[in-house]
């Protein structure tokens, strides 16, 4: 009797275990509404082309991982998440300018050895098809990886940008 009842709890527990993890499977492509901050350049500098400016981007690191993985883009237009693809990037032509992937050590760690961290300058390239007064988007696109932990949640994307005009 004991074992009966025992099977039927087990069974149930499965069952609503799996009731429940269906209800919440994860999207393939999440995005946060929180983000980091671009500390520089400032919203509305004014940079001319082939000319450098600060960058600054403090990480939010909500997933408390050791090290951050952020990729840097230029746009022509406001960014939204909805910009992003299912990897959390640009499609090709929706972007001006790719300046790379980096990744932010937090809590004190050092650069991990073979990648690049964050640079303190970027250029506005000459390339770019810019008139004086056009407005360019500075776009830092977080990654955060297995957050929370054990869950298999997939990648999740936080997009942080700001307005430069072009002088």
């Amino acid at each position: 009797m004991v074992f009966s009842f025992v099977a039927k709890m087990l069974t149930t527990a499965t069952i609503l275990y799996s009731a429940l993890s269906a209800c919440t499977a994860p999207n393939p492509r999440q995005v946060r509404n929180g983000h980091g901050t671009l500390s520089a350049p400032s919203s509305g500098s004014i940079v001319s082309q082939g000319s450098s400016f600060p960058f600054e981007f403090q990480d939010s690191n909500w997933c408390e991982d050791g090290y951050s993985a952020i990729t840097v883009w230029l746009t022509n237009y406001a960014p939204t998440t909805s910009s992003l693809n299912s990897t959390g990037q640009f499609p090709e032509g929706e972007y001006s300018w790719y300046y790379g992937e980096y990744l932010i050590p937090n809590f004190g760690l050092p650069v991990l050895s073979g990648s690049t961290p964050p640079p303190s300058s970027l250029v506005l390239p000459e390339s770019l098809n810019l008139s004086p007064g056009d407005e360019a988007y500075l776009a830092v696109v977080e990654t955060g990886t297995n957050c929370p932990p054990g869950l298999n949640i997939p990648p999740q994307y936080e997009l942080t940008d700001l307005v430069m005009t072009v002088g």
